[in-house]
């Protein structure tokens, strides 16, 4: 009970006793009291005459209990019916105000005006300031993802048109020059798939970053041996790989085997063995180590290049961000690959992180060894 209230109560306490009294005075000072006195007597006291034995005759007063305890259980009841009444007029009394006063600071503690509570109110302040907290956190999650929607419907437009408008190029180029040599045709042609080949890549990371946010990702849960994957996309990488004259290096145990979806764990690590290519130094080495516990296993992917900076660090794993502004194909894909890592070992219920100083990034990524409860997160 707060100090306000406990003065209104002291106030209403005071109100009664006053009552109480002003009853008291007209009871016993005034014609009313006196005519209520009379009442009283004539309903609890009878008066008989009675002989004295040698012929004279007295008057005696008796009181008629039956009548009194009849009075008295009528009395207590009224006065137990009275007092439950008034406390109840007076807790809805006092609680209605403690809700104005309340709603009050609310409504001022939400808007711009300074609310100054008192100390009894001390947990409401702090759930306000919890409360206006979490509203502007959730107001600048609602203007980033505004801005996503805005970035999307640009990068898509950007990412498609570029390959597309070479594709269109070197096909009218083709049809147009009808006296090229064999050779020049097979470079265009060649050209030409290559940028149709990239068209189809970023259409499907657009479908299945749109299909991973509105829909289940569902596993294909299966015991394989990952050491057998990384050996399998070390081969796959060679070309991607020779042309910038990198090396994949593993440090793995000599059997890994792990329950998972191994399609989709194989693109995870494509996407960071590609990502860690592309932004790679030239003639540097990329290492694969696997550190195994008693229920995961923890990989860390490390590429030698550019520091990260903290900030761009922060939302390397947002949807559609690129280290490069320029979004140009040469240094990178659609900006989708890490997003569609972290929800496939999301839905894993794994975890997977980034760090980058003094020139080397990783990229960390721990699994659980066997299959968890659920292996179905729903987006």
């Amino acid at each position: 009970m707060t100090k306000k209230t406990k003065r209104r109560l002291i106030v209403l306490l005071v109100i009664m006793i006053s009552f109480v009294a002003l009853l008291f005075f007209i009871g016993n000072f005034t014609p009313v009291g006196e005519y209520i006195g009379r009442a009283v007597n004539d309903f609890f006291i009878s008066f008989n005459t009675e002989n004295s034995g040698d012929g004279t005759y007295y008057e005696v007063s008796r009181v008629n209990w039956l009548n009194f305890k009849k009075f008295f259980y009528v009395l207590g009841v009224i006065f137990i019916i009275l007092l439950a009444f008034f406390s109840y007029l007076i807790s809805q009394y006092l609680l209605k105000r403690e809700r104005q006063d309340i709603t009050k600071m609310i409504a001022n503690s939400l808007g711009d005006e300074e609310t100054k509570f008192h100390e009894e109110y001390i947990d409401v302040y702090n759930q306000l300031e919890m409360l206006k907290l979490t509203n502007l956190k959730n107001e600048e999650l609602l203007i980033q993802e505004i801005q996503r929607t805005k970035d999307l419907v640009t990068y898509l437009a950007h990412d498609l048109r570029t390959p597309l408008a070479s594709v269109i190029g070197y096909l009218n180029l083709l049809v147009d020059t009808n006296d090229s040599t064999e050779e020049i045709r097979m470079k265009y042609l060649n050209i030409t798939l290559d940028k149709a080949y990239r068209l189809e890549y970023l259409i499907d990371d657009f479908f299945d970053i749109t299909r991973f946010n509105f829909h289940k990702i569902v596993l294909d849960y299966s015991t394989f041996n990952l050491n057998l994957l990384f050996y399998q996309m070390v081969e796959e990488f060679y070309p991607i790989l020779d042309k910038k004259e990198q090396q994949i290096t593993l440090n793995l145990p000599e059997i890994l085997m792990i329950e998972g979806d191994s399609p989709k764990l194989a693109r995870v690590f494509n996407n960071l063995l590609k990502n860690a290519s592309s932004y790679g130094f030239d003639q540097s080495e990329i290492s694969v180590e696997a550190f195994c516990g008693e229920e995961t296993v923890k990989i860390i992917i490390s590429n030698m290049g550019n520091t990260i900076p903290p900030e761009k660090l922060t939302s390397i794993f947002d949807k559609f961000y690129r280290l490069d502004n320029s979004r140009s194909t040469a240094s990178g894909g659609s900006g989708l690959g890490l997003a569609i890592a972290k929800e496939i070992v999301t839905a894993h219920d794994g975890t997977i992180s980034a760090s980058s100083q003094q020139n080397v990034t990783q990229f960390i990524v721990e699994l659980p060894l066997g299959r968890p409860e659920v292996d179905e997160i729903e987006k």
